[in-house]
Parts: structure tokens; C-alpha cells; sequence
């Protein structure tokens, strides 16, 4: 490789694993970076409204994508940006972090400069960032070269954010002949002898009367998707998955089931979980989220398969090659010849009483989510806010190819109209579907204006239930004062930050909802609908998880009455 800076070496390095978008907000100490990507043709600054967004944004990026940027400058930028960080952290994703630093120079001098703690001490904010990244850096001339290949492997395998500070002079030095580069995005994995733990696994799902296979995130982090649909296919094996991992794979895969939530939801899918004798779990975690507060009984049998750990019958064991052990697990199953029933979908929800289904009713938790379930498309990317609309959509069965973004673990208010932006721009052409509530939505809500600079067509769907409906039935008294908010004119957005050809509206009825996702459907432009709901309107889903995560609030929301149907 030819004789080249620092500051351009790191861009090539981004380039080479694959990254053409850098989320960001520019400042004087990154403005050499700044400078270096937009001097790129072959990589793009895209600039954010704060750097708490960038954060989020290159989030819902690496989640499309597999891997993003996110830059910013020193003290300030960094420290607003790290939330986001964390957030990928803990779903994760790798983020090459890169922070403009003052230079070497500055630094030595212990000056009293902007953008720090006036105490001349230059490594604080590296501290910060060192627990919610996998590995952190201060490259200097001497170990620019090694520490960037250090730190993007390191995100690649680990699948984990990476910090990477770039002081200005530093940026600007000669790197005489640096080497080319040779990255692997192979997460890290145990050994591969994988052939004990196989045959295990083998004859615990060969001697089960009714084994289940859990299908969780940490098939996405290893890459072995492919390989567990192989697994479940040749076997005939049932496959459940819990909120975090919806629609990981197909749901309209006949091996479904449907999404198990504990007792909270779903009573036929929670009730073949806990008479399962045997469940191979693959990646799912054990949150309050994912199981209902906890409230799965799960079969002594249970083997759980992580990427950096395994648990036989509660015993921890050294960690395998994932792809490798499903790979060798697969022919070692003999296969079934059952079929089986999917109660997945609004569709497979029968009203007790019809009255709140009607065209011209005000639109209830009822009448929304079911029709939200039908709009959507094969292919879709659907980004969903931690909080009652994400939960109300976990009962809704996506079409085939559709994926379902939400920030179960972290659940940082806000996150998912910056992180929808992300997944558009890296891949603008599916159908990016936003859904988030008006409280969320007024936390990140300038980003509306990044989708329109870049010429992107989301739909997005904002449910206005006049406050913080999830804090309101979690807290003990739901109408305090903070959990209310500023009404704003929420359909009016879209022109305010200059998109004036979106396709805006505001719906308060069942005959307007269903006239604007009809228009929807068909818009060539961006699409923003603002869904109105009385106050406590609560999908049955979050009411019930609400009831468990604090039963001592016996607080009555308003759940329409719904009775499963049984299938043969």
C-alpha cells in the first residue's frame, strides 16, 4: 500500500470491511476526519442532528448492514453519543467509534482548552467509553497502523462496538508503507470439536416426546441463521421464538409457533414451552422482556447455546463454533413427521364482543394492531420503539422476509426514529416502516428532516395516547405529572423539517386509519401518520407484562376482552 496519512488509512480500513456511511456531527478537533470522508468518493458523511441520534442511527445501520460508523468530536460529542453506543453494546453490534482528539501537542501542554473538564487531563473521556465498548485506543503515529486493525477485527469478531481516538496531528501523519489489509468478520468462536456436544444435543431431541427449539439473537451475532432453518427444516423440528428475537426467522415458516411471552400472553405457545421435555435454546436470552417477568417455567432439560458460553442443565461449559455445531448436529437427527399449528397473528384472535371493530369507531389497541399486522409487506424493515406500540405489534405474524427491529434489552427512549433513519440509508430499497409513540418520538423527532435530506421514503406511524402510556401503567399513579407532555401538532413535522411532499395525516377513527395505510401503500413519497387513542388505550401484551413486572399497581387499563382461538 502506498505512502498515505493516518487519517486516510482509517478510512480505507472502513472501507474494506465493507463501510460506505460514516453517522456523525462534525467539531474542530474531528474536522481532519471530517475532512478525509468527504474528500472520499467512495464513503459518505452522513451528518445528524446530535450526536445521541448519529449513535442511534449508526445502530439501526449495523443491524441492516452488520457493521457501522459513527464519528464525532472530543468531550462533548462523544460523551452525548455514548448512550447509543451502549446500546449496541448490549445488542451486539459492531460500531467503529472514531472521536476527534486535540492534538499530541495540546495534550502534552496540559492546556486549558475547549470541550474539556478545565483540568488538563486528556484520557477521561476515553475511561468513560471504555464499559460499553469492547476495546478502546489513543492512536499515535507508532501504533496507528496495528491498533486500527486491532480495533475493527476486534468489533468484527467480537461483534461489539470499538472506540478509536484520533488526535488531529496524528490524523494528518505519514504512514510510509502500511500493509494491506485482512480482515474476517467470523465472530469469535470456541473450539471446533464439536462432535461430543453434538451427539449430546442428538440424543436429548431423538428421545424427546415433544423438543422445542428457542431461536434467539445470538444466531444473528455468529452468522448461523442459515444453518439452525437447515437444522429445523431436515429434523421438522417446532421453533418458538420470545420478543427480542421476533421474526429472526421466517413466521411464516410451518415449524413456527409463535412468540412465546411467559404467562402474559399466548397461553397455548407458553403451555407447549413448559410441557417441552427437552428445548435446544439458540441464542435466546432470559430478560424480564423476553420471558414475561420471568414467568416461563422452563423443562429441566435445557440446553443453552450462546457465543460465548454454553449451558447444559444449568452447568457452564466452554463455548463452540455455532455454525460448526448445527452443521454437525443436523444429520444426526432423525426427523418427524408431525405438523404443527402456529397461534401467531391477530388473525388467530377472536373478539369476544364486536363493537370496537367497526368502521367508524374512535381506534382502539383492538382495531390498530390488527390492521397494522395486514399492512405490512413481504421484505419490509420494520423499526418499533421499546414500549406499548412494540409490544401491542409482538402478536402481529410478519410476512415473509420482514424484519422486526426493536430495542428490547437497552430500551432507550427514542431510539428508533434516528435508528429507522440508519436502516434506511443502509438499505433504501425495502420498505422502512417506523412505528413509535408521540413521547419517544419528541426525544429524537429532528431526525425527520435527515430522512427527507437524503432523499428516503419512510412511513412512519406515530400513536399519540397523550403521555408516557408505558411509564403510566408501570407507575403507581399513571396520571402524575411527568408522565404527561407538550402536544405538539405531530402531523404538521414532516413539512416544519422541510419534507413538503410527504403524505401526512392525523386519523382518530377505524375509517381514517384504514384510508390513510391504504394511501400509504401506494405513496411514492414519505408517509407520516399520526394515530390518535384515548389515554389508557393498551394492547393486551403490555397491560398483562405491566401486571406482572409490578402486581402490587392493580391499575385498570382499558384491554379489550379477546379469546384465543382453538385450532385442531
Amino acid at each position: 500500500m502506498k505512502e498515505i496519512t493516518v487519517v486516510q488509512y482509517l478510512i480505507n480500513a472502513l472501507k474494506a470491511i465493507n463501510i460506505h456511511h460514516v453517522f456523525g456531527v462534525p467539531g474542530d478537533f474531528a474536522f481532519p476526519i471530517n475532512d478525509a470522508i468527504c474528500e472520499d468518493d467512495n464513503i459518505e458523511w452522513i451528518g445528524s442532528s446530535n450526536e445521541l441520534n448519529a449513535s442511534y442511527a449508526a445502530d439501526g445501520y449495523a443491524r441492516i448492514h452488520g457493521v457501522a460508523a459513527l464519528s464525532t468530536t472530543y468531550g462533548p460529542g462523544e460523551l452525548s453519543a455514548l448512550c447509543g453506543v451502549a446500546g449496541a453494546y448490549s445488542a451486539h453490534l459492531p460500531v467503529i467509534f472514531i472521536t476527534g482528539m486535540p492534538s499530541e501537542k495540546v495534550m502534552a501542554s496540559h492546556a486549558l482548552i475547549h470541550h474539556t473538564l478545565g483540568d488538563g487531563q486528556f484520557g477521561t473521556f476515553a475511561k468513560m467509553a471504555d464499559n460499553v465498548v469492547e476495546a478502546s485506543t489513543i492512536l499515535t503515529v507508532d501504533n496507528a497502523e496495528k491498533e486500527i486493525n486491532r480495533l475493527i477485527q476486534l468489533a468484527l469478531s467480537a461483534k461489539r462496538p470499538v472506540y478509536i481516538a484520533l488526535p488531529e496531528d496524528v490524523a494528518l501523519s505519514i504512514l510510509p508503507a502500511p500493509q494491506e489489509f485482512n480482515f474476517t468478520f467470523e465472530p469469535q468462536t470456541g473450539s471446533d470439536d464439536v462432535i461430543q456436544l453434538a451427539e449430546l444435543i442428538a440424543y436429548k431431541i431423538n428421545n424427546a416426546t415433544q423438543p422445542l427449539i428457542m431461536i434467539g439473537e445470538h444466531l444473528r451475532v455468529c452468522h448461523a441463521q442459515k444453518q439452525a432453518l437447515r437444522l429445523l427444516e431436515k429434523a421438522n423440528l417446532p421453533f418458538s421464538t420470545m420478543f427480542a428475537d421476533k421474526a429472526l426467522l421466517d413466521e411464516t415458516h410451518p415449524n413456527f409457533i409463535g412468540l412465546c411471552d411467559g404467562k402474559v400472553i399466548n397461553k397455548h405457545i407458553n403451555d407447549y414451552v413448559e410441557s417441552s421435555d427437552f428445548i435446544l435454546n439458540l441464542g435466546a436470552l432470559f430478560t424480564d422482556f423476553n420471558t414475561g417477568a420471568f414467568t416461563i417455567q422452563w423443562p429441566e432439560d435445557i440446553v443453552n447455546i450462546y457465543q460465548d458460553k454454553i449451558n447444559i442443565n444449568k452447568r457452564q461449559h466452554p463455548p463452540v463454533n455455532f455454525c460448526r455445531l448445527l452443521e454437525t448436529l443436523t444429520p444426526l437427527i432423525h426427523p418427524r413427521t408431525n405438523t404443527y399449528n402456529c397461534y401467531m397473528g391477530y388473525s388467530h384472535l377472536e373478539p369476544a364482543a364486536n363493537t370496537e371493530n367497526n368502521h367508524n369507531d374512535l381506534i382502539t389497541a383492538h382495531s390498530l394492531y390488527p390492521r397494522l399486522e395486514t399492512f405490512f409487506k413481504e421484505d419490509d424493515q420494520v423499526i418499533a420503539e421499546t414500549g406499548t406500540i412494540s409490544m401491542g405489534l409482538g402478536l402481529a405474524r410478519l410476512p415473509k422476509g420482514a424484519r422486526f427491529e426493536n430495542q428490547t434489552l437497552w430500551g432507550s427512549i427514542g431510539w428508533a426514529t434516528p435508528a429507522a433513519f440508519g436502516a434506511a440509508i443502509a438499505n433504501p430499497s425495502c420498505r422502512t416502516v417506523l412505528l413509535t409513540g408521540e413521547g419517544s418520538h419528541q426525544l429524537t423527532v429532528q431526525e425527520l428532516g435527515q430522512f427527507h435530506r437524503f432523499g428516503l421514503k419512510p412511513i412512519v406511524i406515530v400513536l399519540n395516547n397523550n403521555g408516557y402510556l408505558i411509564e403510566r401503567i408501570l407507575c403507581k399513579d399513571p396520571m402524575i405529572n411527568y408522565n404527561d407532555l407538550c402536544q405538539w401538532n405531530y402531523s404538521q413535522l414532516p413539512q416544519a423539517f422541510g419534507a413538503k411532499d410527504w403524505l401526512s395525516m392525523k386519523v382518530t377513527t377505524n375509517a381514517e386509519l384504514d384510508h390513510a395505510l391504504e394511501l400509504a401503500s401506494t405513496a411514492t413519497t414519505g408517509v407520516y401518520i399520526e394515530v390518535v387513542t384515548a389515554m389508557m388505550e393498551t394492547a393486551a401484551l403490555a397491560a398483562n407484562l405491566a401486571s406482572q413486572l409490578n402486581p402490587q399497581r392493580g391499575l385498570q387499563v382499558h384491554v379489550p376482552p379477546v379469546q384465543e382461538k382453538e385450532f385442531a
